[in-house]
C-alpha cells in the first residue's frame, strides 16, 4: 500500500514530504517524477499541463466567492457539474 486512503481527496497528499510520492504516479507512458525523451515517449507537455492546471484553479477561485456542484460517482471515474457561482465582490 503505497497511499494511505487512496480513494479519498486529500489536499495536501503531494506537499512537504509527500513529494516523495509523486514517483508514484503515472502520467501518459511513464512516471510523474520521469524526464520526457523520444524513447520513453512521456508527453513533453506534462509539465505545462500540470502548470495551467494549477493557473486555472488560482483564477477559478479569484473569480468566484462560492460554487455548488454535483459530484456522481462512476466506473469511468467521477462525474462534477458545476452548478451555480457566485462572483467574487472584488478582485485582487
Amino acid at each position: 500500500k503505497i497511499f494511505e486512503n487512496p480513494e479519498e481527496f486529500v489536499a495536501e497528499r503531494f506537499i512537504g514530504d509527500g513529494e516523495k510520492l509523486l514517483k508514484h504516479v503515472f502520467w501518459s507512458n511513464g512516471r510523474e517524477t520521469d524526464e520526457s525523451t523520444p524513447d520513453n515517449k512521456v508527453c513533453p507537455a506534462k509539465n505545462l499541463v500540470v502548470l495551467l492546471c494549477r493557473l486555472y484553479l488560482v483564477e477559478f477561485f479569484l473569480r468566484y466567492d462560492t460554487f455548488t456542484f454535483d459530484f456522481k460517482p462512476s466506473v469511468l471515474g467521477p462525474s462534477i457539474t458545476i452548478k451555480s457561482l457566485t462572483k467574487a465582490s472584488s478582485t485582487v
